[in-house]
Parts: structure tokens; sequence; C-alpha cells
């Protein structure tokens, strides 16, 4: 995507990517900054509305899909009187990242070792254990269904105490990476991805909205009315 950056840094200010494979641009974009220090990219065309959200405006990762709604993208499009709504919010769906949370005792490494907990089931993950059975490390072996954001696992053997929880899902995920925040010019840039889920149930749009190698460079930011 490197003609892709190019083109945003050409047309300064700008945000674009790939919506569901195919080249989408805004034809404007700006940012908002609220008292408690969250910033908000609204980007627009003619019929669509994307809005990417960040708790703060620090450079780094802010991940979707997960328990924190302060980082979320929300689109909304209305077209020949269709209305389309998708969010990263947290609905049910195979996991697509898990965050560690206790490596448990009495564990040993395996493949495909059983979960319990949660709200979906199927889920398996490979580990591996120390020599004092402190499981250190968790990989998804399968992904399951119908778990969400925030569930409690636990993990089949030892003595039952190694847990972690669900970060997100695959149908709800992503990222917004703020590659700088300029506090003299008030500008900020970045880049994002991310999967939402059809927020509005229409049978006019399909279950996930999917944006990739997206970018945007020196928005302006301004402070919320």
């Amino acid at each position: 995507m490197t003609s892709c950056q190019e083109d945003v840094k050409f047309n300064d200010p700008g945000l674009q990517g790939l919506k569901d494979d195919i080249f989408w641009t805004a034809g404007d974009t700006r940012a908002y900054l609220d008292a408690n220090g969250r910033l908000s990219i609204e980007a627009k065309t003619q019929f669509e509305t994307l809005t990417l959200n960040t708790s703060g405006t620090n450079e780094g990762t802010y991940v979707l899909g997960t328990t924190n709604a302060n980082n979320s993208v929300t689109y909304s499009s209305t077209i020949d009187n269709v209305d389309l709504e998708y969010a990263t919010v947290a609905v049910p769906g195979p996991v697509n990242a898990i965050t560690s949370l206790n490596g448990g005792t009495g564990y040993s490494s395996g493949t495909s070792v059983l979960t319990t907990g949660g709200s979906g089931s199927g889920l398996s993950v490979n580990i591996v254990a120390n020599a004092s059975g402190v499981v250190t490390s968790v990989t998804l072996a399968s992904r399951g269904n119908f778990y969400v954001a925030g569930d409690l696992i636990t993990v089949v053997g030892g003595n039952l105490n190694c847990k972690f929880r669900v970060q997100n899902v695959q149908n709800s995920n992503g990222e917004i990476k703020i590659t700088e925040y300029d506090n003299v010019n008030m500008t900020v840039s970045g880049k994002f991805k991310f999967n939402a889920a059809n927020a509005n149930n229409s049978p006019f749009g399909g279950p996930i909205l999917n944006f990739q190698y997206g970018e945007f460079y020196k928005i302006p930011v301004f402070p919320s009315i």
C-alpha cells in the first residue's frame, strides 16, 4: 500500500483505505477532542460517515471491539433510503484475540487443550507451561463461536486455575494507531483497520464491514462543542 500512503500525504489532510477491498476516500475529515481527552475522527463522503474514536491522543495503538467503548469505530450510510450501520461493538462470534490473566499451576504444555466458561463453546488453545507447571503462553487452536469480549475462560487441566479473557471476536475487532499528534498545529495522523458488525441488522448489508490499509494524515483537530 505504498501508493495509498503517498496519495494520503499528497491530499493533505486526508483519510482513505480499502473498504471491503474497494478503494475508499473521504471528501471531508475532521477530528474533535472532548474535555476528557477523547478523540473522534469523522470522515465523510456524500452518503457515508466513518468515525474513529480513541480514549486519548497519545501515540500508540488503540484496540477495537473490546469492553472499552472509548476505543471504537462506527460507520453509517444512507443510499436510496437504505440505512446501513456498522460498529465495533461487543457482539457474539468466534474469538479473535485473547489477553492473559493468570498462568495457573499444575499444567503441562499441550495443543488443542479444551476450555470452559464464557458465553460460547468450542474454544480450544495451545499452551506452553514451564517446569513449575505455570502456563507462560496461550495461543488459539480453535476459535469456537458465540463468545463476547470480556468473557472469562478457564483452561482445562492442571489445577483448573489458568484463566484468560476474550479480548475481541472476529466480526468486531481491529485497531487505530496514532502515529503523530501535533499539539502545536493541532493535527493527528495514523493508521487503522477493523471488522465492524452490522449494528442495525439491515438485510441490505453484509454481516461484517471490513476496512484495511486505512490511513489518516494531518487531520485538523477541533475542540468538541
